[in-house]
């Protein structure tokens, strides 16, 4: 029988209403290993209504994705649970001197790149909308791009390094798709896989069963973990997960979380660089299509300005200057004048 949740619902209002508290509990944490202490302070808040979830900012965006997933152990958990392999990740903070922008804007083409001890590349990318056609060609593409990259020294190609992408969708609808998929060139006469140099993965939220905490098979767990993470919406869904799991991933999956977004000025600096913005206008355009609404093209457009003018905006230009930098036309500039109005119509941070 299903556990019975008490919540308390957090007032309406700003989510930064609830930073200052989050700042609290982040900062005032003073012990070792904080994290155990951390989660349970944490948990204890978001029942209480005191800390909620950032719409602004779910854990599913592609921002707080990379956040997130730039956690030495979570990148490794998560990895591990989609290839079905022991492996063993370089700290990707650690490489960049732990400065978490420049970890993050280093991968042009993932949301996360990270590599093995074997100098292996693997990569972690969330995507919202699923077009089949689309979504594979793009998987091949990157995958492709990412192995053509490496350098060859006289010829030797045995030294090549295996490359593994994975692509994590938030809704794929087709058919008999399973919840984890690998694609790997093969030999369409004997079945035998032609090479593993590339390795392709698309792991499906909606496609992932429930499986008991106390099961046997932990790694099918974790998959469940990550869904349920990844689909968190609302204030009730953070209260259910929390209550839900008390294990290590799920843990550091909230506490991760919750140091992502406690930060609005570095949040607002990632997400203002090129990477996202390019990724979330792609998204938007292609969300508006896939709904077949007529106005989806010119809502596109606008969102596609906005992102524009934001990047401006963040590099402190003036008004005169983006209009000229962007040669704006009058209707463009409509949209200037009234940023904050069309921003929050567009979600512009979602």
């Amino acid at each position: 029988m299903e556990k019975h949740i008490e919540i308390k619902k957090p007032g309406l209002g700003n989510y930064h209403q609830y930073s200052k508290k989050l700042k609290n509990i982040l900062y005032n944490t003073d012990i070792k290993d904080k994290r155990p202490e951390l989660f349970n302070k944490l948990k204890s808040a978001i029942l209480s209504g005191d800390i909620t979830v950032n719409t602004e900012y779910l854990p599913a965006s592609s921002v707080v994705f990379s956040m997130v997933f730039r956690n030495k152990i979570l990148a490794e958990i998560t990895i591990r649970s989609v290839v079905n392999e022991d492996i063993s990740i370089i700290d990707p903070l650690v490489e960049h001197r732990n400065d978490l922008q420049k970890a993050i804007e280093s991968s042009i083409w993932f949301d996360v790149f990270l590599k093995d001890m074997l100098e292996r590349v693997f990569t972690l990318d969330m995507q919202r909308i699923y077009n089949k056609q689309r979504n594979r060609n793009r998987e091949v593409y990157y995958g492709a791009k990412e192995l053509a990259g490496q350098k060859v020294i006289e010829g030797k190609y045995e030294r090549l390094k295996q490359v593994s992408i994975t692509f994590i969708y938030e809704n794929n609808t087709t058919k008999d798709t399973p919840a984890v998929a690998k694609i790997q060139l093969m030999d369409v006469v004997t079945k035998e896989v032609y090479t593993d140099l590339l390795t392709l993965y698309e792991v499906n939220l909606n496609k992932i069963v429930d499986v008991g905490q106390d099961g046997e098979d932990g790694e099918s767990l974790n998959l469940v973990i990550l869904r349920d993470f990844l689909s968190i919406k609302t204030h009730e869904d953070l209260c259910r997960f929390v209550e839900k799991y008390d294990i290590e991933f799920a843990r550091l999956l909230i506490v991760s979380y919750m140091e992502a977004v406690v930060d609005d000025v570095q949040l607002l600096k990632i997400a203002g660089s090129e990477k996202f913005m390019f990724k979330l206008t792609e998204e938007m355009l292609l969300e508006e299509r896939q709904e077949g609404h007529q106005e989806g093209h010119q809502e596109g457009l606008i969102a596609g300005k906005l992102l524009l003018i934001y990047r401006k905006l963040l590099k402190q230009k003036n008004r005169e200057q983006i209009i000229d930098e962007l040669e704006l036309d009058d209707q463009d500039i409509i949209i200037l004048d009234n940023f904050d109005s069309y921003a929050h119509l567009m979600r512009i941070h979602s």
